[in-house]
């Protein structure tokens, strides 16, 4: 262990002199002040505010066994044949069977967020064929297909290969770190 010299301490005290000890009873919380929290309805509007809505509606129905297939221009072909091939580890799923619509949209919008946040790049959305629709084209199916082309995070959809659910999923593929600031 070192000995602190004369000149050391001298050094010290010049340094500090003026300095007044702090009272121990007047502490300063250095914490910030929590931020108020966010009602599931704000997050709600927020994601909802990320769907471009003017392409939304404009897309005809499919039916329950017609592929769906979607790419972002720009989109490697490379990387769309290794997606619609499902050759990649899938990194989160989604299961939309059982629920209404606007729960599905709401499920399917948070999924695709989250999995954009924590840097997942491949997704599977399990949406079904709709055997028990009361209309002629499956719901949850077109549902999916509309939404997933208007959210800015989605590069491609591909249904998916029939291990993993036929047409009745589909392969996700979001923006990888490249993309991310387009």
């Amino acid at each position: 262990m070192s000995q602190v010299t004369e000149e050391d301490k001298l050094l010290f005290e010049q340094a500090i002199q003026g300095v007044k000890p702090m009272n121990p009873r007047k502490k300063v919380d250095i914490m910030p002040e929590k931020p108020k929290p966010v009602s599931k309805r704000q997050v709600r509007k927020k994601l909802a505010e990320q769907i471009e809505p003017a392409s939304y509606a404009q897309l005809d129905s499919v039916s329950a066994h017609e592929t769906l297939l979607y790419y972002r221009k720009g989109l490697r072909m490379q990387d769309l044949a290794k997606l619609r091939r499902g050759e990649f580890s899938i990194q989160g799923r989604l299961d939309l069977h059982g629920y209404t619509e606007e729960i599905a949209q709401h499920r399917l919008t948070q999924f695709i967020h989250q999995g954009f946040l924590r840097k997942n790049r491949y997704l599977l959305v399990v949406h079904g064929k709709g055997y028990n629709s009361d209309i002629d084209f499956p719901v949850l199916k077109n549902l999916a297909n509309r939404l997933l082309r208007c959210m800015p995070d989605v590069l491609a959809f591909s249904s998916a290969n029939q291990k993993d659910g036929g047409t009745g999923a589909v392969y996700v593929l979001l923006k990888g770190d490249k993309q991310r600031d387009c």
